[in-house]
């Protein structure tokens, strides 16, 4: 009985422990005329935006530096390895 209880006691510490260590900080808005989905996970920084009317682009910041442009009506997609410090992600109205 004993060795259940402590099974059990590992196994709910362990899921408390991956579920507080992979949050994504994720953001959408409606910016510039367009939708820009944009945020930071464990592993990926991303830039994706979409604009139904201009030429438009995105660019991701991490590692490395990921740009993007896109034709009005299709979206700009844009990852990069996340880094230490400096994440970033932008988009633009113009190509």
């Amino acid at each position: 009985m004993r060795l259940t209880r402590a099974m059990k006691t590992t196994t709910v510490a362990a899921a408390l422990v991956v579920a507080a260590a992979t949050p994504a900080l994720a953001t959408v808005v409606s910016v510039g005329g367009g939708t820009w989905d944009y945020g930071a996970g464990t592993a990926y920084v991303w830039s994706d935006y979409y604009h139904g009317d201009k030429c438009h682009g995105s660019t991701s910041v991490g590692d490395y530096i990921d740009s993007d442009e896109a034709d009005a009506g299709y979206w700009s997609i844009t990852s990069a390895k996340v880094d230490l410090y400096g994440n970033e992600s932008y988009y633009r109205t113009s190509c």
